[in-house]
């Protein structure tokens, strides 16, 4: 994806609230399907298995916290926004190595669909991230 994809970004309807970002209610969705995630019987006695969940967890959390920060800060230090998007999407980048770490360690299919799917998602997540931050660039930078 080039920078002409990029600059085609924009938002597809009226923003009033860090809510209405698309990649704030995909991330707390995700978080969501985190916590409600289900252990096999047989994993939930493995203290390293269930460190991995509970980190993947905190994780989780994060994303949506630092993209509702990002929405507050762009009024006032759109810098600040820039680096809080930022360090969501590397937290991003943690999220799915452990959603890859306890895919290779879990071998039970129904999580590992799941973990898969999540994976794909906050990849898309990311994305949808990156392109927030340089579409606030774009129309809050100039007028600065």
């Amino acid at each position: 994806m080039g920078y002409q994809d990029y600059r085609k970004y924009r938002v597809r309807t009226p923003v009033k609230s860090f809510r209405d970002l698309e990649v704030y209610q995909a991330t707390t969705n995700l978080s969501a399907e985190i916590f409600n995630l289900k252990i096999p019987t047989k994993y939930k006695r493995n203290k390293d298995t269930i460190e991995e969940v509970n980190k993947l967890r905190n994780i989780s959390r994060e994303i949506p916290r630092l993209i509702v920060e990002s929405y507050s800060d762009k009024f006032t230090d759109l810098n600040l926004a820039g680096q809080k998007l930022e360090k969501a999407a590397m937290i991003v980048n943690m999220a799915v190595a452990k959603i890859d770490f306890l895919n290779a360690v879990v071998k039970d299919e129904i999580l590992n669909k799941d973990l898969t799917a999540m994976l794909n998602k906050y990849q898309r997540s990311k994305i949808k991230i990156i392109n927030l931050k340089r579409a606030w660039d774009r129309v809050f930078g100039n007028k600065r």
